[in-house]
């Protein structure tokens, strides 16, 4: 059974929440992982943020900002409606929010059919061994 602390890790969208910089940057509070990781979201996103304003707590932790775990994500803000920690639990899936979602990312997909084949319990002890 999963903890609440490993269930606010599972991204609605197929993401595990715990393998991203973002998220252990904060938790570790590891300064110049932060500085790696605004230079990075800097880059991609072409915005300007400082080692400072890095941090994350997961999709459904408390902290968000506006490039991470956004609140205002159009797939987390339907996951929370429905009461579902995945998508891929939902009887909807893959819906046309995801689609949307899935636009160059993959990796989001296969771990969400992934997810509804084998169950979020061991779908979660794959992605921790295989960091």
């Amino acid at each position: 059974m999963l903890s609440e602390s490993e269930k606010k890790l599972i991204a609605p969208c197929g993401l595990y929440c715990g393998n991203c910089n973002d998220y252990i940057a904060h938790i570790k509070n590891d300064d110049d992982l932060k500085k790696k990781v605004a230079t990075a979201i800097n880059k991609q996103l072409n915005i300007n943020i400082s080692s400072e304003q890095v941090g994350c707590e997961g999709c459904w932790g408390t902290l968000h900002t506006e490039y991470s775990s956004n609140l205002d994500c159009e797939v987390r803000c339907c996951a929370e409606q429905r009461n579902i920690l995945s998508c891929a639990l939902c009887e909807n899936f893959p819906c046309e929010k995801l689609q949307n979602h899935f636009k160059g990312d993959n990796k989001k997909k296969i771990n969400l059919d992934r997810i509804r084949e084998i169950g979020l319990d061991t779908w979660l002890c794959e992605i921790k061994n295989n960091k």
